[in-house]
């Protein structure tokens, strides 16, 4: 809670010196132009802001976990286009009226002022950024499409910034200039620092590599990193990484997550083939292959327990997670159980390690599967009941597809298990 009130006095104390600075220097400004001024200063601010929600900043990560977070960017992704729009609008009303021609003429005015078609360009990719990032369109694009279409964020920043360095009025402050500076700054180097330098870091101390390649159930491959000195390393089971293989794949990044407790000899990451970059995955990269790993990330571990007793719910890949967890809580001498649905029995992947867990009791349900001889459908309010009559309880920890995450949270909310008990993390793009 400390750490929410934190950033919450750090957002609203820079919000209230912008406000103030513009309100100083707007008092002889027409008011649709003074507006304009202000949508501007705000559409920069909470772009800033948009580099900080995005730049796996541990603070912000560990104060609201991932979900919330990519709720907060979303939001304030579509606050800040508001105002990016708003800022020429109000900007080509109040200077049209001045010079006493309609808005429309005076927009297109504006291109012919220095720096102004940059500026035009960068909303324009800022536009496209949020329409893509509209869940339904989304859905369409593959993950490196998306990841290099939001790249361009980058380059429209640097165009807003020269923008306000070109034809501020609030810059000609020079206590206010001075101030934004600083601003860009801290923005811009927490990002460089945790998305660039951080990785960079631990890579040239730890030295990962790949050592192992072994196939698993259901196209699935289990990556073993090596690398020196992983004790020290700080990783936790059920978190994950933005891995980048250094090869012909060096040019992507994608998020995996850890398939076993970490300890002093490697790190595992299990893969399924859900798309371009997984397919054959096994045959892109080798032995001896460095690796970049961007983390540890999530808060999807031990440190949300709230009780003794946990309960494990997986879909498909969504085991490699919670393969963690489970390990990771039996050693502690928790009750473990570990529920895993899968289509047929051929798709269990890790089957054999999840059988032999010790302390762990495990139940396979399948839904795709005549002839399996064990549970048979899906995880729902019979199966929690039936299998986990102390469900009330424990803790629970879900990882799979969204709609069988969703289905299950809807299930626990229905069974009264108490809102607080109920972990899961979104790992998609």
């Amino acid at each position: 809670m400390i750490k929410k009130i934190i950033i919450g006095l750090f957002f609203l104390i820079n919000l209230a010196i912008i406000i103030c600075f513009w309100w100083l220097g707007s008092n002889s400004a027409p008011l649709l132009i003074s507006l304009g001024r202000l949508a501007g200063l705000l559409a920069a601010y909470l772009v800033l802001w948009q580099l900080l929600l995005i730049g796996r900043i541990k603070f912000l990560e560990q104060t609201f976990g991932l979900d919330r977070l990519a709720v907060i960017h979303h939001l304030n992704g579509f606050c800040a286009l508001l105002f990016i729009i708003l800022h020429p609008l109000f900007l080509s009303w109040g200077y049209g009226a001045r010079r006493g021609i309609n808005a429309l003429t005076q927009f297109f005015s504006f291109f012919n002022w220095e720096s102004l078609p940059a500026a035009f360009l960068g909303t324009a990719i800022f536009l496209v950024v949020v329409i893509i990032s509209v869940g339904m369109i989304q859905k369409k694009f593959k993950y490196e499409t998306w990841y290099f279409i939001h790249l361009s964020l980058y380059l429209a920043i640097i165009w807003a910034f020269g923008h306000q360095q070109e034809v501020g009025r609030d810059l000609q402050n020079v206590i206010f200039a001075g101030y934004w500076n600083v601003l860009y700054f801290f923005f811009v180097a927490a990002l460089i620092y945790y998305r660039l330098l951080l990785p960079l870091y631990h890579f040239y101390f730890q030295r990962f590599t790949i050592y192992k390649i072994v196939p698993e159930n259901g196209g699935a491959v289990s990556i073993y990193i090596a690398g020196r000195n992983l004790k020290a390393y700080p990783v936790l089971a059920g978190q994950f990484f933005i891995v980048r293989f250094l090869n012909r794949l060096a040019w992507q990044a994608h998020p995996f997550s850890l398939s076993c407790t970490p300890n002093c000899d490697y790190l595992r990451l299990t893969v399924k083939p859900l798309g371009d970059f997984t397919t054959n995955l096994a045959e892109k990269i080798k032995v001896g292959d460095m690796i970049i790993l961007d983390g540890p990330h999530g808060v999807f571990t031990k440190k949300r327990l709230h009780t003794n007793k946990v309960a494990l719910l997986a879909g498909g890949i969504g085991i490699t997670p919670l393969r963690s967890l489970a390990e990771d809580l039996s050693r502690e001498g928790r009750d473990v159980v570990l529920l895993y649905a899968n289509r047929q029995e051929s798709d269990i992947i890790l089957k054999d390690e999840l059988a032999n867990l010790e302390k762990v009791r495990l139940v396979n349900i399948l839904s795709q599967d005549p002839n399996f001889a064990g549970e048979k459908g899906h995880i729902d309010e019979e199966k929690i009941t039936r299998l986990i009559p102390d469900y009330l309880e424990r803790d629970f920890y879900i990882c799979g597809p969204s709609a069988m995450r969703a289905g299950v949270v809807k299930a626990l909310k229905k069974l009264g298990v108490n809102r607080r008990q109920v972990h899961f993390e979104k790992f998609s793009f």
